[in-house]
């Protein structure tokens, strides 16, 4: 009866092995959830910098507009077509880079957090099938030794 015995032994802390990895996986997971979250969180300033700066820089160039325009009398319209024009190309440049750089901050956390959720249930899938073949293997065992 000893080596049985042994057999049970064996299968029980392999169970409660599958048990504990499955355990030590959920933190791991939400630990990549988090990190996900953060970087989102962190960007998110940097994003609303991004449109701060833009601004700022359209209503500084708003100044330089008005002086240009008095200084060039003779070509008023022209230039100021012209500065106008490209305030605007300016605000859209900074305002498609703003978006640009929200849309990776989320596209990277959204990747982030799929690959956290992947992992874990690939190792919470590991774990149970582990742990049906122990069960397996212990059900063999009780039944008198059969292959394992």
């Amino acid at each position: 009866m000893g080596f049985i015995d042994t057999l049970k032994s064996w299968f029980g802390t392999a169970k409660e092995g599958a048990a504990d990895l499955a355990e030590k996986a959920e933190p791991l997971a939400k630990k990549a959830k988090d990190f996900a979250t953060d970087t989102l969180e962190k960007a998110e300033p940097m994003m609303e910098k991004a449109k701060e700066s833009a601004s700022d820089l359209a209503k500084k160039a708003e100044p330089m507009m008005e002086k240009a325009k008095e200084s060039a009398s003779d070509v008023f319209e022209t230039v100021g077509e012209k500065v106008s024009e490209y305030k605007d190309k300016g605000k859209d440049a900074a305002a498609t880079a703003a978006d640009k750089v929200e849309s990776a901050a989320e596209t990277a956390a959204e990747k982030t957090a799929d690959a956290a959720e992947t992992a874990a249930e690939k190792t919470a899938d590991a774990a149970a099938a582990a742990a049906d073949k122990v069960a397996d293997a212990t059900d063999a065992v009780k039944d008198g030794g059969g292959a394992v």
